[in-house]
């Protein structure tokens, strides 16, 4: 009886052992698949945080390529303008069309009237990590920031023009290139690149006031 009894305790022994073991071994199961799932749902959350941030990047550049392609429309350009001279208040100064730096200025007419009224200059520029727009042809511009660093923060805006002449003509195209991040993550950055044709040709006779 003494040895059944000794034998008993030595099997319960063992499956104590093999208890503890087994759960020694599902924590670190249990450990790396958090891990893992951990670092499956930080990837996900940072490439969703990518799409967002590329997404409003790219509605920014696309409202601000529509309003560009418009520079120089004035409903009576057909009776004003020819190869030789330009009569309109739609081209006879850099507030009609201008790029300084990270700032782009332009005009058009929003009303067709060929008229250039108050609020018919228009304008991009960067200023402390936001797009802003000018509203007006006031000589403070009168700008206005379309893009909220909280959420989105421009770190750099360039334009570069390109002119050429055709049959007496002056057509010209505008790359832009704007380079956004994160606010709480300098790491993650979209850089993008668009190239605008303005719809408005000029007088070649133009060229050294819009395409020096």
């Amino acid at each position: 009886m003494a040895d059944e009894h000794m034998t008993g305790a030595h099997e319960r022994g063992e499956t104590l052992m093999g208890l503890l073991v087994g759960l020694s071994v599902g924590w670190v199961v249990l450990a790396a698949g958090s891990a893992l799932l951990s670092t499956h749902l930080r990837g996900h959350r940072m490439a969703l945080h990518d799409s967002h941030l590329h997404h409003d990047l790219r509605s920014a550049m696309d409202w601000m390529a529509r309003e560009l392609r418009k520079a120089h429309y004035s409903a009576g350009a057909w009776a004003s303008r020819s190869p030789a001279a330009c009569k309109d208040a739609f081209c006879d100064g850099p507030e009609d069309f201008s790029i300084k730096g990270k700032q782009i200025e332009f005009s058009h007419d929003r009303n067709h009237n060929g008229e250039q009224d108050k609020n018919e200059c228009m304008g991009f520029r960067l200023s402390g990590k936001a797009l802003q727009t000018k509203r007006s042809c006031s000589a403070s511009g009168d700008w206005l920031a379309i893009t909220d660093n909280a959420n989105l923060q421009i770190t750099d805006l360039r334009w570069q023009l390109r002119c050429e002449q055709r049959q007496g003509w002056l057509h010209r195209s505008v790359e832009m290139a704007l380079t956004a991040q994160w606010p709480n993550d300098p790491s993650r950055q979209v850089s993008l690149t668009h190239t605008v044709h303005l719809r408005n040709d000029l007088p070649a006779s133009q060229q050294a006031l819009f395409c020096p």
